[in-house]
């Protein structure tokens, strides 16, 4: 999702650092990635504060605690349980669908790039199978 949505900036003319956190999330442990997407330089590729935090798994939630603060708008799987089930999302497209919550939401903080972030998307998956799935479920999520 990161690597996406920081392509996307980045041909819509932003800053951009992306630092994926590479671990034991190869043998299925969750990962992390470090963004920032800015219409000036942006100095050091981490943050104390981030303005999004997006959290995928119980895991992922310990994980990133200390990040966690009042200003910080909290994009958490648990609180999507019903919509993902109303829409009938496997567990296997839970990402698509949040890189469309997370369009949605850059797009409401004034990052306009939705448009891009659909395109990358379709550059990575368009030419898979699932495509039309993943198409719907990305649009679901950024509604």
């Amino acid at each position: 999702m990161a690597e996406i949505i920081s392509q996307a900036a980045f041909v819509k003319d932003f800053f951009v650092s992306y630092v994926p956190n590479y671990g034991l999330e190869q043998r299925g442990g969750s990962s992390l990635a470090f963004l920032q997407i800015s219409d000036r330089d942006v100095a050091y590729p981490k943050f104390s504060v981030p303005d999004i935090l997006m959290i995928m798994s119980p895991d992922a939630r310990g994980r990133v605690a200390g990040y966690e603060q009042r200003s910080v708008k909290v994009i958490d799987v648990k609180d999507y349980e019903k919509i993902l089930a109303e829409n009938s999302v496997d567990k296997t497209s839970y990402n698509v669908f949040f890189l469309g919550v997370l369009a949605k939401t850059l797009a409401d903080n004034q990052i306009g790039c939705c448009d891009q972030i659909f395109s990358e998307l379709e550059k990575k998956l368009g030419k898979k199978s699932n495509w039309e799935e993943n198409k719907r479920v990305y649009l679901i999520g950024s509604k």
